[in-house]
């Protein structure tokens, strides 16, 4: 059975039972990573995040930009979406740290 590490109305983190590799879901984007990928990926979101947190924004407009490694492309997210995607790593990762110091 997977292990949900966090939740919220926008998406969700787990792990797989059989690879250990972390799932994370979030609107209609999907991330499959391990450990290593995942933390990566946590701290460019924590940057963006950091980034855009004084910015003048609403939070329901798509006006923040994340670029990708594919040339011309990039995530559009809300200040809103922003915020729930970071609560899942963030939340995440202090799951992942706890385990490991208890491990």
């Amino acid at each position: 059975m997977a292990q949900f590490f966090h939740h919220n109305p926008f998406g969700y983190c787990l792990r797989c039972p059989r690879t250990q590799h972390l799932h994370l879901c979030f609107g209609n984007l999907a991330l499959v990573a391990t450990t290593a990928e995942f933390q990566e990926f946590r701290r460019f979101i924590e940057e963006e995040h950091e980034r855009n947190y004084s910015a003048y924004r609403d939070p329901e407009a798509r006006c923040i930009a994340l670029r990708t490694p594919t040339e011309r492309m990039a995530l559009v997210l809300s200040w809103q979406e922003l915020e729930q995607l970071h609560e899942i790593l963030e939340t995440t990762a202090l799951l992942l740290e706890v385990e490991a110091l208890l491990g």
